[in-house]
């Protein structure tokens, strides 16, 4: 991995693993997963961890404080990403 020219790579790639402990039907795997996704900008980790976040997202229970967090994050980097 060429850090060069992804200074964070490496620990984002540490930050992805912890998230992967996770449970992924939770909110808290969706809010860790977009914003991972923001810390992805520019690279081809982004889409991937996106997809991820929106994927996890699908089916779980709203109308909790967790759940308008982990959208609001979904959102800001679904628009963040956009491109």
């Amino acid at each position: 991995m060429d850090t060069r020219h992804d200074p964070g790579a490496l620990t984002r790639a540490a930050a992805v693993k912890a998230a992967g402990q996770l449970s992924a039907a939770s909110w808290d795997s969706v809010e860790a997963l977009a914003v991972l996704a923001l810390s992805a900008q520019g690279t081809p980790d982004a889409q991937v961890l996106l997809e991820r976040a929106n994927t996890a997202a699908q089916g779980l229970p709203a109308q909790t404080w967790d759940s308008v967090r982990a959208l609001g994050w979904l959102s800001h980097a679904q628009t963040e990403l956009r491109g």
